[in-house]
């Protein structure tokens, strides 16, 4: 019974049909000490079936060594069976999207039971998942609410755009005093984030662990929200009526143009990057324009601003779904890792005069990700349940 259990979990895996639970099951079925026959029996079986192949898929090395990068490689028993060595790469290559065609049967179960591996399972890259708090107090669990109408509020009505956007939509043309003075925030939890369309047209899409309170509708002759975290925002034009975000005690002010802004309380600085039109930055009555490929950077510590050429494409990198590093301390690194990947890092040496870079997708494997810092050799890393330790 035991072994058809793990049989059907294994089948289910790669259909891709597994559930949350099934696949924690699974894992931890793996993880005992008393699935070794059975394992190797589900790899025996997945061999004789693979016999009528004309052939495998080719090996991507870089994979393949992020599987294992965390199990010292044992010397090769030259006694073992072909069968295994390629049954264990059928079997990787279901589980793993990979091939690993040069380990023997006790180093593939190693990789199993690894506490890295097991351990590295629970942390999975961020998800479309948000809050929404009413004005009245009330929470909606964007994740988790059914049908597309989350209610309405006067003449708003609050629209889910499939799972990852919400729109506040304007019913009449009415203008809606007490909407105006009534103030929603859009919440994303660290491994979250989420888009939302403003009542006046405003597309912004909230990073991880970051804030957005605003309106339900704007005024005629302003729009102003207030952001903690970071956002990318595609102003509706309305020459009327400048839009004003509020950071982190700096406010920037534009009339229609798209824009990033990263204001995280743990950041030294609010850093303003503009890719089209003309904002202006300001700071304790000092205020600076940027022109498009320019970033303005406020100080959170002397409240100074600063005009840098900035590079478009690392400050929207979390948008369009990876990580750009670009001259970064480790500690800079990790602080983005830890939001999207939602884990708690602990620094066990001082690493801070090294600087890293490179560019890998957001939605990778946190060994994936992590496997180019380490192969710099200046930076290790031991993952242990939800932490991320981070030595020299």
């Amino acid at each position: 019974m035991y072994f058809s259990r793990l049989q059907y979990l294994i089948d289910q895996y790669a259909a891709n049909r597994c559930s949350k639970t099934e696949l924690l099951e699974l894992l931890n079925m793996i993880a005992t000490e008393n699935t070794t026959e059975e394992l190797e029996i589900v790899l025996k079986n997945i061999w004789d079936d693979l016999n009528d192949l004309d052939e495998l898929p080719e090996i991507d090395q870089e994979k393949m060594y992020a599987a294992i990068i965390a199990t010292k490689k044992p010397e090769t028993n030259k006694q073992s069976k072909i069968w295994w060595r390629i049954a264990a790469a059928a079997i990787a290559t279901i589980l793993f999207g990979t091939v690993l065609f040069n380990f023997n049967n006790d180093t593939f179960l190693k990789l199993f039971k690894s506490s890295d591996y097991i351990a590295s399972q629970h942390i999975v890259p961020g998800t479309n998942k948000a809050v929404l708090t009413l004005a009245d107090g009330s929470k909606i669990d964007l994740n988790n609410s059914v049908g597309q109408t989350l209610g309405h509020f006067g003449n708003i009505k609050i629209i889910k755009n499939g799972n990852a956007q919400i729109t506040y939509q304007v019913n009449t043309d009415k203008t809606d005093a007490v909407a105006q003075t009534t103030y929603n925030v859009l919440a994303t939890p660290k491994g979250g984030q989420y888009e939302i369309i403003l009542s006046d047209g405003s597309k912004v899409i909230l990073n991880a662990n970051s804030s957005l309170r605003f309106p339900s509708v704007f005024s005629p002759d302003h729009r102003t929200i207030e952001l903690s975290g970071e956002a990318y925002f595609e102003i509706a034009k309305n020459k009327r009526s400048p839009f004003k975000v509020k950071a982190n005690g700096s406010e920037i002010k534009v009339l229609g143009t798209h824009f990033n802004v990263m204001a995280y309380h743990d950041e030294a600085c609010v850093k303003t990057t503009l890719v089209e039109g003309s904002v202006q930055v300001s700071k304790n009555m000092v205020n600076k324009i940027i022109v498009p490929g320019q970033q303005a950077r406020v100080s959170n510590i002397d409240h100074t601003i600063n005009i840098t050429e900035s590079n478009v494409d690392e400050a929207l990198a979390w948008k369009n779904g990876y990580f750009l590093f670009q001259d970064e301390s480790i500690e800079s690194v990790m602080r983005k890792i830890a939001r999207w990947y939602d884990v708690e890092i602990i620094f066990k040496d001082d690493i801070q005069a090294e600087e890293f870079g490179g560019k890998i997708s957001r939605y990778e494997r946190i060994q994936d990700v992590l496997k180019p810092l380490e192969l710099t050799g200046s930076v290790h890393f031991k993952i242990e349940g939800r932490r991320i330790i981070v030595t020299k």
